[in-house]
């Protein structure tokens, strides 16, 4: 990727050189006369710096050149092997044809077989700007760029650098309707490349070089703000603060998406966008790149570096402000799996201001008859902007690896996760199958993960939500609580969870809201409490200080229903079965032990016989259960409360009230 920026930065910083370069030679022509004419054309060539094998001007303005050559920055070159231009003059309109343009630098080559610019806005205003005579900036420069429409055949960039070997073309490259630097519409009949990389000298074993082509059909997109593109590159966010973020790629389609290696291929029917916003970033993006360019060439760099080398380029996401990207028609076959076929019809991405969101439609894997498919999922409120703020702080801090702290405030703030009828099949021994050990048939109806309001990176409300877990219990009976619910009499189950707590700041505590489970033919316990003492101190990443702050932490309530639909007739039945005794002798015995274990608690409470008689006619008549436990005191039961409890029971009672009830 980042071989990718430094290639598409310097092409386009070669384009408009080149542009400029003929410009200056074209513009020549308003001077008038023939003779004038081309001794403008060659002092205007000397100027510039550049070189002309021949230079000619014939009597209606058209300036001819062959074998031009223009030097441009960092020693870099190029090479035009004719051109002709013609300036704006009377009612004629500019016009720039040339031929064959070569430009090399370094490890790069680009090639062009042709450039035509109609409606070319060559005027002397242009010609200030393109030749440096004017005081102006280069977004300024980029500004006074116009013309009709830019054809290009074809533009060829080979490169060799690092062990990589690419070479990418597009083909019948358009640009319409350019004013003061903004283009129109653009469009490319497709693109090719071949990428080659060569295998790890330092890898063990004989490793093979790695091949991959990519092809992409048509190109069609409208507005490039090139003057605002360039600022981003050349200039940092004003200091006054104001950085208004502005649109500087508008809506771009591309169909045909093909990327081949020698292990498989993936292929796109269409990739689409709505377009782009950006802003300045902290510094010009050259000075980053470069920069970092600079670091990462470094052979020994210093401890830590590599790790700020990385952060200081994450930040450059900041200065995207809202885009999205759309993908359908995905499909992906591979040599190593060749019956197995993968499918998603739809994928889109969106990024506004640092939040994220992903959603997809329609995955379908399969392998013969085994399948994994997802109706919907997505991913929404991501958000790296707690990222990116603790990687400023922390780079502001200064060199050292970062403690817990600072890694607990990377943490991005997750949003909510969501999956909508998952569903996996698969099973030993199926033909052209995942060749799984054991069978997995599970479905999912619906789930929700939610991290929320994050304190140093670290969720302060927690929501899951899974509806209709539906799961074949047959071939694993080495797994213990399946083969339990085997016992029960299930063949399958059905079942659904939920989760929902969040952090009280101002009362210091831990409001448990619901924690329950739910399954067809079973019933449902509900869990719901507040644990007091729940300070910041667990949010702070520290362990030592995480640690020490849970024996701060008190039970001030805790509130238990049970709804009963089938599981505790199986289970009372299972039960007399083990023990050799009917159903009823197993109720009747069962229903004993609330009052048993009350003797050693205290018997004679109001609130513990409360409970006995609850419980014991719950056992009776299996139906509905409801019991809550609520700390006397507003403080809550502390661990030395508790402790004491392990010793003496019946003290615990003496500090909560106790109510239960049975339906």
């Amino acid at each position: 990727m980042e071989i990718e920026k430094k290639r598409r930065h310097t092409s386009g910083r070669t384009l408009l050189w080149s542009v400029a370069a003929i410009a200056v030679i074209a513009a020549a022509g308003v001077v008038g006369g023939k003779v004038m004419l081309e001794k403008t054309v060659r002092t205007s060539l000397e100027q510039s710096g550049a070189q002309a094998a021949s230079v000619e001007v014939d009597f209606t303005g058209h300036v001819h050149l062959s074998d031009v050559t223009v030097p441009l920055e960092n020693d870099q070159t190029l090479h035009i092997a004719s051109i002709e231009a013609r300036p704006e003059f009377l009612f004629l309109s500019g016009m720039i044809d040339a031929r064959d343009l070569a430009f090399e630098a370094g490890p790069m080559h680009v090639s062009v077989p042709s450039v035509l610019i109609e409606d070319a806005g060559i005027n002397r205003a242009f010609l200030a700007a393109a030749s440096g005579e004017a005081d102006l900036t280069p977004a300024e420069r980029v500004a006074r760029l116009s013309a009709g429409r830019i054809e290009i055949a074809s533009v060829a960039v080979s490169q060799s650098q690092q062990g990589i070997d690419q070479t990418t073309t597009y083909s019948d490259v358009a640009l319409e309707n350019i004013v003061d630097g903004h283009v129109g519409r653009y469009f490319a009949s497709g693109m090719t490349s071949d990428t080659e990389v060569a295998p790890d000298p330092r890898a063990d074993g004989d490793a093979e070089p790695v091949s991959v082509k990519l092809s992409v059909g048509a190109i069609e997109g409208e507005d490039i703000d090139a003057p605002f593109l360039t600022r981003i590159y050349t200039e940092a966010k004003p200091a006054d603060g104001e950085n208004a973020a502005q649109q500087v790629y508008g809506p771009v389609t591309a169909k045909d998406f093909v990327m081949e290696t020698a292990d498989g291929r993936v292929t796109y029917a269409e990739m689409s966008s709505d377009g782009f916003s950006m802003r300045l970033a902290d510094e010009p993006f050259l000075t980053t790149l470069e920069r970092l360019g600079a670091l990462s060439d470094t052979e020994a760099l210093l401890p830590g570096d590599e790790e700020r080398l990385g952060l200081e380029a994450f930040l450059l996401l900041d200065a995207i402000a809202k885009g999205d990207l759309q993908i359908s028609g995905i499909g992906l076959t591979t040599d190593a799996e060749p019956d197995m076929t993968f499918a998603i019809d739809r994928l889109a991405v969106t990024f506004d201001d640092l939040v994220l969101g992903f959603s997809m439609d329609g995955l379908d894997v399969r392998a013969g008859d085994d399948s994994l498919t997802v109706r919907s999922a997505s991913w929404t409120d991501f958000s790296l902007a707690p990222t990116l703020a603790g990687i400023r702080e922390y780079l502001k801090a200064g060199p050292g690896a970062p403690d817990m702290a600072w890694k607990a405030a990377f943490l991005p703030g997750f949003g909510t996760l969501s999956l909508s009828d998952y569903a996996v099949n698969m099973n030993p021994g199926a033909e052209n199958g995942f060749d799984v050990e054991k069978p997995l048939n599970v479905a999912v109806k619906d789930f929700s993960l939610a991290l929320q309001d994050p304190v140093n990176g670290i969720p302060s409300d927690i929501r899951m939500v899974m509806n209709e877990l539906k799961l074949d219990l047959a071939g694993h009976d080495d797994n213990e609580a399946f083969a339990l619910l085997k016992q029960l009499g299930y063949q399958e189950v059905n079942i659904s969870e939920n989760i929902a707590l969040h952090w009280d700041k101002a009362n210091k505590a831990l409001i448990v809201e619901d924690i329950g489970f739910s399954g067809d033919n079973m019933g449902s316990v509900s869990l719901s409490g507040v644990v007091g003492g729940f300070g910041e101190a667990f949010f702070s990443g520290d362990k030592a200080l995480m640690q020490a702050a849970v024996f701060g932490l008190t039970g001030r309530a805790v509130a238990l229903k049970v709804e009963n639909d089938g599981l505790f007739a199986r289970a009372l039945k299972l039960y007399a079965d083990r023990n050799g005794m009917s159903v009823e002798q197993a109720a009747l015995t069962l229903s004993m032990l609330p009052s048993i274990a009350a003797q050693t608690v205290g018997e004679g409470d109001p609130g513990v016989q409360a409970l006995i008689d609850a419980v014991s006619a719950f056992i009776a008549d299996p139906n509905k259960l409801e019991i809550a436990i609520t700390a006397k005191s507003d403080q809550g039961i502390g661990a030395p409360a508790f402790m004491a409890a392990t010793m003496d029971p019946a003290s615990l009672l003496q500090q909560v009230d106790i109510t239960a009830k049975a339906d």
